[in-house]
């Protein structure tokens, strides 16, 4: 009775086990499955019946299966969780099988436990994408942060390299401006046109870089303004007519005579776009020509398409290069054409500025024979008066083009220049002496806004980086002010960040135009005419050829043990000798900066010594103070960026340096100035002005009573007269502690000694 009871009991277990159970005798007939079994295999004992282990041989996708129970019956290897796939009803199930024997009344059986872990299995799949998913987003995430930090690295460098290529480019260019200025031999000309054209070339491949990284970043903007056809297109006759000459190409410009007179657009993008075209044309042009044809297409009212088409008949472009044509860094033809110049990136950034503004090029090509880039660009109408033909424009322009000396003069003009370097100050005073204008001066932003709203100044030009109040601080407190006299006075910005697209950052902030550092003296004169009231400016002619400066008295080789180039400096000063020994002379003075330096140190005042190290960096680069200016360049990068362990552990090397470069200017000094200006003044019947106590006194006084601007005043009214050396070197260390180190009690303390 006991056995039977047990006998229920068990079966009744094995009935409702989750897990299948299967039992088959020795010789393979299937004596037992439970439901689990049933549903796992999609039989039941019914249809089993009196079958055999090969029931299980015709079904589809049993073969693992089958050959798993086969193996422990026959070959008496017991399998423990066997993973095997299992198809039912055409879907594949993963089971783990275990077998083992059992004795029932002397007979042995072998049992299958089969378990469904499809469920399961899907799970662990799941759980492993997904830990898989969290460490791709880990790796992502990573990946993505060194990105920005090294996109932003290139950018910085890209920033950095602007500026310090274009320093040594354009002191070139500045000397050699001085030649085609000046020289009247037709060879050295020639020679002085190759340099330019080589020296512009290096520019646009910097350009091109510095473009490619600011389309990537997304922050190239297009800035649409006003503009004539006919000036660009002779803009681009001009850079590119020499550079066809000198290959023996003839080179052809024709405009459609009925374009509009005045168009709306980014010029400067589409001369970019143009250039490049011609530039390349040009260089894949071994013989034959290059033509240039502007064209428009009638648009919805007050819009055309300009449509300007760049045809040679140069080597063409094979059709499987086509693909090419637009990637970055490619080159076509690269065996036949390695020794073309350039980077390789101008199409594609053709590509993506015409895309910017909405335009397209269409390219057609036969290999060995030239090619035709035609692009197509809308544009908006301004004048819609006929612009006229090409040919007649340009002869009326050669004709009516004067030398290069000639200026202008406009004594009624009043302009305002504000920067916090003395140095700065002087170098744009002494470019604009010839024009006769009234320039009054501000050091600060501060200063500037004072004066905005007492004088009225026909224009402004205004110093970006400056303590306490920079100069995009400073115009957006003047847009601030009303009912005062400057409301609509252009304010021009002046800064060292030459990095394409800056022009649009200053445009954006409300700037009307803006200037590079260091100033080109002739650009500078151009943008302060264009920006004067035409009833101030009269032109004038040269008055013949200005005497010729004394020569100096050592060699220039023998400064630059001290870091010196004095050609560079002196192509900054426009190769005016006596401005550039009164900007030497500023620079010996202002040593007394290394104080105030040393204590922003000692405060840890990075943002201070990043500005004043600016300021150092710049009048260093100005004077030609090469190996100073670049030593400092590096202080400022560092000072930016908080690092002020560097500072602090390079700031003696700064300061041996700096030290060096001042014994430099001071035998370059003594050795010009034999004579000094007072002595010179005095031969020439000048008055010399000559101080009392009283009046040292007086500007005492003031600065006592906290008049600390009627003081300044006073003294630059002394220091612009003709006075003793010794006098004149007073009031400037007086100037420098007031102006530059902002110590009253230092310039009190002087001015009573004196």
């Amino acid at each position: 009775m006991l056995e039977q009871n047990n006998h229920s009991l068990y079966k009744e277990i094995v009935t409702n086990l989750l897990e299948g159970v299967m039992v088959i005798s020795m010789n393979g007939k299937i004596t037992m499955l439970n439901p689990a079994a049933e549903r796992m295999l999609g039989l039941t004992q019914e249809d089993i019946g009196n079958s055999y282990i090969n029931v299980f041989l015709v079904r589809e996708g049993a073969d693992a299966f089958n050959e798993a129970i086969l193996d422990t019956i026959y070959e008496k290897e017991k399998v423990s969780n066997m993973p095997v796939d299992y198809v039912l009803e055409g879907e594949t199930r993963n089971l783990s099988l275990t077998t083992s024997y059992i004795h029932n009344d002397g007979e042995k059986s072998v049992v299958v436990v089969m378990e469904d872990v499809t469920e399961l299995n899907e799970l662990r799949d799941a759980q492993t994408a997904l830990d898989r998913i969290r460490k791709l987003n880990k790796e992502y995430e990573k990946a993505k942060d060194e990105a920005v930090r090294a996109n932003e690295a290139k950018s910085l460098f890209l920033s950095n390299m602007s500026h310090e290529i274009r320093t040594p480019i354009n002191a070139v260019l500045g000397m050699n401006e001085m030649i085609l200025r000046e020289c009247t031999d037709d060879q050295l000309l020639s020679y002085a046109a190759n340099i330019q054209s080589s020296g512009k070339t290096l520019l646009f491949l910097i350009n091109d870089i510095l473009d490619m990284s600011k389309i990537e970043s997304g922050k190239m903007e297009i800035v649409r303004v006003e503009y004539a056809p006919e000036d660009l297109l002779m803009d681009l006759w001009n850079i590119i007519f020499l550079r066809a000459q000198e290959k023996g190409l003839n080179i052809r410009f024709s405009l459609d005579e009925t374009l509009p007179r005045k168009l709306f657009g980014d010029d400067v993008r589409i001369k970019q776009i143009v250039t490049n075209l011609l530039t390349n044309a040009v260089k894949y042009t071994p013989q034959g020509g290059i033509e240039l044809t502007a064209a428009y297409e009638r648009r919805e009212e007050g819009q055309i398409a300009l449509v300007i088409s760049v045809k040679d008949t140069g080597m063409g472009i094979r059709k499987e290069d086509m693909g090419k044509l637009f990637e970055s860094f490619q080159r076509l033809d690269e065996e036949k054409n390695r020794n073309i110049e350039g980077t390789g990136l101008g199409m594609n950034i053709t590509m993506s500025l015409l895309k910017l503004m909405d335009g397209d090029m269409k390219v057609e090509s036969e290999y060995g024979k030239g090619s035709v880039f035609t692009v197509t660009i809308p544009q908006g109408i301004v004048c819609d008066e006929p612009a006229g033909d090409f040919e007649s424009i340009r002869r009326r322009r050669d004709q009516s083009r004067s030398k290069k000396q000639q200026t202008f003069e406009a004594p009624e003009a009043r302009v305002l220049v504000v920067d916090d370097n003395s140095m700065n100050l002087t170098v744009f005073q002494s470019l604009l002496k010839r024009t006769r204008m009234g320039i009054t001066t501000a050091d600060s932003g501060k200063r500037c806004l004072e004066l905005v709203k007492k004088e009225h100044y026909h224009v402004i030009f205004m110093d970006h980086m400056m303590p306490e109040m920079d100069g995009i601080e400073t115009l957006h407190e003047i847009q601030k002010l009303s009912d005062f006299p400057n409301k609509d006075t252009p304010v021009i910005a002046l800064t060292a960040n030459a990095l394409s697209g800056a022009r649009e950052g200053y445009l954006k902030e409300g700037f009307a135009d803006f200037l590079t550092k260091p100033i080109d003296g002739d650009l500078l004169e151009q943008t302060v005419e264009r920006y004067l009231p035409q009833a101030l400016v009269r032109r004038t002619q040269p008055a013949g050829e200005e005497p010729e400066s004394i020569k100096l008295r050592a060699d220039y080789k023998d400064y630059l043990q001290y870091g010196i180039s004095i050609e560079n400096g002196l192509a900054h000063a426009k190769d005016d000798m006596d401005m550039y020994l009164e900007l030497v002379r500023m620079f010996i003075w202002e040593r007394g900066k290394q104080d105030s330096m040393r204590q922003f140190l000692q405060e840890q005042n990075m943002k201070d010594y990043a500005i004043w190290v600016h300021g150092l960096k710049g009048n260093a680069r100005t004077l030609g103070a090469e190996r100073l200016a670049d030593l400092a360049y590096e202080h400022e990068k560092q000072s930016k960026a908080g690092n002020a362990e560097y500072v602090n552990a390079c700031w003696e090397e700064l300061l041996g340096v700096w030290e060096n470069t001042l014994e430099g200017f001071q035998m370059f000094y003594d050795a010009y100035c034999g004579e000094d200006k007072y002595e010179a003044a005095d031969r020439e019947g000048k008055e010399v002005l000559q101080l009392s106590g009283e009046d040292l006194e007086k500007a005492a006084a003031l600065l006592e009573d906290f008049e600390t601007e009627k003081a300044i005043a006073l003294l630059k009214t002394w220091i612009n007269s003709s006075l003793a050396p010794q006098m004149h070197d007073c009031i400037r260390n007086v100037l420098i502690a007031l102006e530059d180190e902002f110590d009253e009690d230092k310039a009190i303390a002087l001015l009573k000694k004196a």
